[in-house]
């Protein structure tokens, strides 16, 4: 078997293996051609020029890929790998680079690897996880409802707030949602912060593709406060709800429900027929929502973890 270590002129190769591979881990790719995954790959965190992805060849054909994305800020390194059919052998040898590419970025001081793998993965992607001492430590639900099943409970915007768009390109505008985006999980297991131009550049691509604004606030119009947001995505057919966030201050006050179905009723004005989400299966307060909206698990996936130096 050879691993080779790809750039952005490897993006072809890599979009093969994608979508040979099929479902895997906790994110949901872009591959309907190039320029969508380079779209989801441009970010500091995954961009390709960085030396953290490698793709794996047993003779001429392709049979998977590993790549590290660095949250070093929060003590631990993202690897993410997957074996196109048929050569589930792989995994090994990509489960090793991986960890080695982990290392590397922790330049020597302990961080922890963490692997997410999904229920409908085959056997041998937990197994050599389980092999290499990773143990689970969180799982992460993936749910989901047909629009004509959506049950969104009644939750008036109260007086003194608006809904409307966030507008990304304004500076001051991005610092602030940005702000209230980390406010609201910094408390949450294997969230990690983001940077303004994070966000602002990853809201730019979903604006471009989709053709509306990707992130819906409640806006205090006494003096231009952010409590609520939701952060939606459309793909296809597919309404992700990204991220919804409540400022700690202004929780207890049904602002979720508000912000939940201003964002749901965007992506289904927009042409949604199914709706998506990912919850931590540990967040009651937030699966309690998605459930009574009508949200069904589809699909758990588990991360694994292992302490490295």
């Amino acid at each position: 078997m050879e691993i080779r270590t790809i750039t952005r002129s490897g993006v072809g190769e890599l979009l093969g293996i994608l979508r040979a591979a099929g479902a895997h881990g906790h994110r949901e790719w872009q591959t309907d051609d190039e320029s969508s995954l380079m779209a989801t790959l441009d970010n500091p965190r995954l961009d390709l020029d960085l030396g953290g992805w490698s793709l794996a060849y047993e003779g001429d054909e392709a049979a998977g890929y590993v790549m590290a994305e660095s949250e070093l800020n929060i003590g631990r390194v993202l690897v993410g790998l997957a074996a196109v059919e048929g050569h589930d052998s792989a995994l090994n040898s990509l489960l090793e680079v991986g960890i080695e590419k982990a290392r590397s970025m922790a330049d020597g001081g302990e961080i922890e690897v963490h692997v997410a793998v999904r229920d409908s993965e085959p056997e041998e992607a937990h197994s050599i996880l389980r092999a290499a001492d990773f143990d689970v430590v969180r799982t992460v639900l993936k749910m989901a409802v047909e629009v004509s099943h959506v049950d969104l409970k009644g939750a008036s915007v109260p007086d003194g707030l608006v809904v409307r768009d966030a507008d990304m390109h304004d500076g001051d505008e991005a610092r602030a949602v940005t702000e209230l985006h980390n406010a609201c999980f910094v408390d949450s297991w294997g969230f990690s912060p983001n940077t303004v131009e994070e966000i602002a550049g990853r809201t730019a691509v979903d604006l471009d593709r989709n053709g509306f604004a990707p992130i819906v606030v409640l806006e205090d119009v006494s003096d231009g406060s952010l409590p609520a947001y939701n952060w939606i995505t459309l793909d296809g057919g597919d309404g992700r709800v990204e991220m919804v966030g409540v400022h700690p201050s202004m929780r207890g006050k049904r602002l979720g429900w508000v912000i939940f179905n201003a964002g749901v009723e965007r992506l289904i004005a927009n042409g949604a027929t199914r709706l998506v989400l990912d919850v931590d299966s540990e967040n009651p307060p937030a699966r309690a929502i998605y459930e009574s909206a009508g949200y069904r698990t589809y699909s758990k996936v588990r991360y694994y973890g292992l302490k490295v130096s």
